[in-house]
């Protein structure tokens, strides 16, 4: 079995995360992946090619659909492909067309993101594509619930035609270790006195970095020692280093960039914030959640992805003062002993769920054989 996983890029967002997570762990299929050649290397290109995977290039459909529609035909005819996987939404639409047009007879489209800020227009045209991508697809999935029913339709999710996948993690890869805490803490130049704030995302709106960078300027004014980490890159990166410029707090803002010790960064945090506009079912919240860090998450995130004691929930429409003070707050609990086994209570355990999302595409397959 041979299936093709289309995607932005690999750059070590929380889809890319998700896709490495279960295709290591799949061992009876074979994994291409065709994601945007935006002149960069993807931080988990590398890992995924260990795997024997074949990595290709695309050229965004902003630039061009027609080229676009070509490079992916050219992948799909040149490859035997049992199957698409499209982890683009709605605007996945042209990478199904060009799948149902190359022979491909098994096409999943992947839900990812819930209730994005929307005007009447994309609105609309989000609407149509939707329409679209279900006639194209053979099968539909998402993350989460909300995703599922934002996209998707709510009677299309309780009629049963779309399948949940949870973007689930290596449990005991997160665990909070007091010994890893110490080792990166030291590393990073953290004092034990020091509050360090963490987050992890892509630089971009949608994470609203330039709110947490003015959250955490509250921040300081209660805690002058504190200290925000940011892992990730993106196009707000440098509108960022502007405006912590511009409250005078650029010493104090830490941007790590693209890291892969992700899971253990967050032992050395002492609070995480994360005020995104919308969300399907962050990954990154399952992970914090698994280490036993506690979370203050904007309300637009989905309580789905709530499954220990470790998220709380707050208003965008809080003042930056709240936002400060409820992350003081949460940050003086420390990390939770119990959250882990919340999170593989909750079904997020990369083990169990690799081989229900195996049998998950060799079912699919099989039905669209007959």
């Amino acid at each position: 079995m041979k299936i093709l996983e289309i995607c932005v890029d690999l750059d070590g967002g929380g889809i890319d995360r998700y896709l490495l997570n279960y295709c290591s762990r799949i061992n009876d299929i074979d994994f291409d992946f065709a994601c945007v050649d935006n002149n960069k290397v993807g931080v988990l290109e590398q890992p995924i090619k260990d795997l024997g995977c074949n990595i290709y290039k695309v050229k965004r459909q902003s630039a061009g659909v027609i080229k676009y529609y070509k490079a992916l035909k050219k992948i799909m005819t040149e490859n035997k492909y049992d199957a698409v996987h499209v982890h683009l939404g709605y605007r996945g639409m042209v990478a199904l067309f060009c799948a149902k047009m190359c022979g491909i007879k098994c096409r999943i489209s992947h839900a990812h993101i819930a209730f994005e800020p929307e005007g009447k227009g994309r609105k609309l045209l989000r609407k149509v594509c939707t329409v679209i991508c279900k006639s194209l697809s053979t099968h539909l999935a998402g993350c989460g619930v909300d995703a599922a029913k934002w996209l998707w339709g709510t009677k299309s999710y309780e009629k049963g035609k779309v399948k949940i996948h949870n973007n689930a993690i290596d449990g005991n890869k997160f665990k909070f270790s007091p010994e890893i805490r110490k080792r990166v803490r030291n590393d990073l130049g953290i004092s034990n006195e020091t509050l360090a704030v963490g987050h992890v995302g892509r630089l971009c709106d949608q994470k609203n970095q330039l709110r947490l960078v003015e959250i955490f300027a509250e921040i300081k004014k209660i805690r002058p020692d504190a200290l925000l980490y940011m892992v990730g890159r993106g196009e707000k990166e440098k509108a960022i280093i502007k405006r912590a410029e511009e409250l005078g707090i650029s010493n104090a803002v830490k941007l790590l960039g693209i890291r892969d010790d992700v899971h253990e960064l967050l032992n050395a945090f002492d609070v995480f914030v994360f005020p995104s506009t919308h969300e399907g079912l962050p990954f990154t919240l399952i992970e914090t959640q698994c280490n036993g860090l506690y979370a203050l998450s904007a309300d637009t995130v989905t309580p789905l992805v709530k499954v220990s004691a470790c998220v709380e929930f707050i208003s965008l429409d809080e003042t930056d003062r709240v936002w400060a003070e409820k992350s003081m707050e949460l940050a003086e609990k420390g990390h939770s002993e119990v959250a882990h086994d919340d999170v593989v209570k909750a079904g997020y355990d990369i083990n169990a769920e690799a081989e229900k999302l195996e049998k998950y595409y060799l079912d699919c397959i099989r039905e669209c054989k007959k």
